[in-house]
């Protein structure tokens, strides 16, 4: 086989895998992973295939056709994979758009400059939690005189008794997808209602009550103060001697964070925070506009970090200490943990591979885009026309 062709093969593929988290949905790159193992081993060593082939009774055919063959199927498929996923992401934002309309105007008082203040909290198959959970809810809007928050239960099409429990206990307070869209879809509608309600930040929460939320008023106030953009309410930030870190988490999701910091390295120091798949955040304007345009396809929280740095945004952590789940099931137990790190594992390196190459593309052109910023410098558009520089820790990140 010839160098260019195999140079011809290798640059195909390392196109692909740089499309994991845009016209690819990254949840399927263990499939393309093999596939695209299968199309090199076929164009370069066709000849370590011979016992497979004799086991089925096929010859193989020439080098040539056999790789111009299997090259064509890929495109095919990869054009099929990108439709559909294209077409999957149309149908996230429509149920989305939906949902927010649904939810009731909120008419701010003249001359209230209080900061307003929207809790997003998705919700699958909570009924259990939920009689506890919104008494809290109310009772910290009471406590907070100095905030204007108020709170937005987004209900993903869960099939127990979720719905007829925010009919009686929040009816103003919730929207519904009429089918499971993910946490994704789920924060997506919690952003486009904060931004219809006018909200100055939103603030994500679980909806199985491990999250503090009475710590909310904390972290708004400190997000304010230090004008952050995403501030992440950390299990590992600041720990002191003694705090059990993994009592509202297990060892394997811990294990699983610490290699997803990692990767987050790539895209500079800013993003390495300590608690990187934590849902409990605090979003600015800036950050809401920005995830709206770019919103993963599934599980957020690590790549929307990224996104956020890469495009100039704050970040920081704050410490917080969460409760163990006592109601309902975790989207990530078992097999669906293996899952997760292999789909945000390939979306961040996909991610990091477009902004090096969007990088090198504004360098090529004479733009602004390929200085010496490093690998935080901003590469996407910005929905407010300054960038501003990256910026971690609220308490500096733990191992630092």
């Amino acid at each position: 086989m010839s160098l260019p062709f195999i140079v011809l093969v290798v640059a195909v593929l390392f196109f692909v895998l740089s499309q994991f988290g845009a016209r690819l949905a990254a949840r399927h790159s263990v499939t393309w992973y093999l596939v695209s193992g299968f199309i090199v081993l076929a164009a370069i060593r066709p000849d370590w295939l011979l016992p497979v082939a004799h086991l089925l009774g096929i010859t193989l055919v020439s080098n040539m056709v056999l790789a111009g063959l299997t090259m064509f199927l890929f495109v095919q498929m990869l054009e099929q994979y990108s439709e559909n996923t294209r077409l999957q992401r149309q149908v996230v934002r429509m149920v989305s758009s939906i949902a927010a309309q649904s939810f009731p105007e909120r008419v701010r008082e003249p001359g209230d400059s209080r900061p307003r203040v929207l809790v997003v909290l998705p919700c699958y198959n909570e009924s259990a939690s939920l009689p506890v959970l919104v008494p809290r809810l109310t009772a910290l809007q009471r406590a907070t005189p100095d905030l204007d928050l108020d709170f937005c239960i987004v209900n993903d099409g869960s099939v127990d008794a979720t719905p007829e429990v925010l009919r009686r206990l929040a009816p103003r307070n919730h929207v519904t997808h009429h089918t499971n869209i993910g946490v994704s879809g789920g924060l997506r509608t919690g952003f486009m209602v904060a931004q219809g309600t006018g909200a100055d930040f939103a603030v994500q929460c679980d909806s199985d009550g491990q999250h503090p939320i009475e710590s909310i008023p904390d972290l708004v106030r400190s997000a304010r103060e230090r004008e952050t953009d995403m501030l992440i309410g950390s299990r590992f930030s600041g720990v002191v001697g003694g705090q059990d870190t993994l009592a509202s988490t297990t060892r394997l999701r811990r294990t699983g964070g610490v290699v997803i910091t990692t990767l987050l390295g790539m895209f500079g120091s800013a993003a390495r925070v300590s608690d990187p798949t934590s849902g409990f955040r605090v979003y600015s304007r800036r950050a809401m506009a920005t995830l709206l345009q770019l919103m993963p396809d599934e599980y957020p929280e690590p790549e929307s970090i990224a996104l956020v740095t890469l495009a100039g945004l704050r970040v920081r952590e704050y410490g917080v200490t969460m409760s163990p789940r006592t109601t309902g099931t975790s989207s990530l137990s078992g097999l669906k943990s293996l899952r997760f790190m292999t789909k945000v594992s390939a979306a961040l390196l996909g991610l990091r591979l477009r902004s090096l190459m969007n990088r090198s593309a504004s360098r090529a052109s004479g733009g602004k885009g390929g200085g010496s910023g490093g690998p935080g410098a901003p590469v996407i558009s910005l929905p407010e026309s300054a960038p501003v520089a990256p910026l971690v820790g609220d308490q500096v990140n733990a191992g630092k």
